[in-house]
């Protein structure tokens, strides 16, 4: 089963849902690491594309203004 392109808003709003039932406390210890597991899995998939974006814009800022640091005046 090929598993579908999740959008960085989608992913993160998991987590909060994912968040929001552990701290109920009220899900069976079995549930609970599988949700906590798939947080995890989310939120390092949230930290990559953030860090890619960074990146992105950072290089972006380079072309237009130059090296970091030498801003054209």
């Amino acid at each position: 089963m090929a598993k579908t392109q999740q959008t960085f808003e989608k992913r993160l709003e998991r987590i909060r849902e994912i968040v929001s039932l552990l701290e109920t406390g009220d899900l069976p210890l079995e549930q609970g690491v599988k949700l906590f597991q798939e947080g995890v899995r989310l939120s390092k998939e949230c930290g990559i594309e953030l860090e890619q974006a960074r990146i992105i814009v950072e290089t972006a800022t380079q072309r237009e203004n130059g090296p970091a640091g030498k801003e054209e005046s």
